[in-house]
């Protein structure tokens, strides 16, 4: 099928998306992204779905294709016929391997820590944001509320729509350290306390939780002033977090243009 594979209409962003032509798309991509173990293979029911396009933008952005057209596949294309190639032809994992850059194994459970750049346009985001990666779910204190919501979702909102760098730090810990990050900050979920930006923000939260578990999440210099409270930018975050040993990887994640 990956070589005589054919669409009659564009599948994807604000396309026709026939359901004969996504169920080729979903099939031609799943069978690209089954040979990367952490990715999750599409539903492959005709459908369009955010999941789909997300995977069609991440199968574009391997191949090398201008960020205008990410998110939308069309027929008699150069790009459809990347995908319609055999999986070991194309070579996802390898292409995926060089977009990511070396990765170290990895042992024992981790958590992601996300550092966002700012947007004047929205109230409170200003220096940034911060949020956690936990199993998948990222957990993120917003002046409305603090909520969980899905992490590739989440991700792929903030760099194509929202139009936001990300920089992901990758932090190892233990099986002990992981049960009490998740406790606390499903504990902060229920508890939904009012919003403050100098003592119950994202980067203030993140802040505190990483430090019960002994990661130096900010500048000690700056709480000898007594004035500061526990304010904890979201670039002091980073700048703090960065140091830690406790570091494996950092990820960095480019909105589209």
């Amino acid at each position: 099928m990956a070589t005589t594979a054919r669409i009659s209409g564009p599948v994807g962003r604000a396309a026709m998306n026939h359901p004969k032509d996504v169920f080729t798309v979903q099939q031609l991509l799943n069978g690209h992204m089954q040979r990367d173990p952490c990715r999750k293979l599409l539903r492959e029911d005709g459908r369009w779905s955010r999941a789909l396009e997300r995977s069609i933008a991440t199968f574009q952005q391997l191949s090398g294709s201008p960020v205008m057209t990410q998110g939308r596949i069309a027929p008699a294309t150069r790009m459809f016929e990347l995908l319609a190639q055999p999986p070991a032809i194309f070579g996802y994992e390898r292409r995926m391997a060089q977009f990511m850059g070396p990765e170290p194994v990895i042992q024992g459970p981790t958590i992601e820590v996300f550092i966002f750049d700012g947007r004047f346009i929205s109230s409170g985001s200003q220096w940034g944001h911060a949020a956690i990666d936990i199993d998948g779910k990222i957990y993120s204190r917003a002046p409305t509320k603090y909520a969980v919501l899905d992490r590739e979702e989440y991700i792929h909102e903030n760099i194509h729509r929202v139009k936001r760098d990300i920089i992901g730090l990758v932090i190892r810990l233990s099986n002990e350290e992981k049960s009490i990050i998740k406790k606390e900050l499903d504990k902060r979920v229920k508890e939904n306390k009012p919003y403050s930006i100098t003592a119950n923000s994202c980067s203030t939260n993140v802040a505190e939780i990483l430090e019960m578990i002994g990661i130096l999440s900010h500048d000690p210099r700056f709480k000898n002033n007594p004035s500061s409270g526990h304010l904890t930018s979201p670039k002091e975050l980073l700048l703090a977090v960065s140091k830690s040993g406790r570091v494996i990887r950092k990820v960095n994640y480019s909105k589209a243009n």
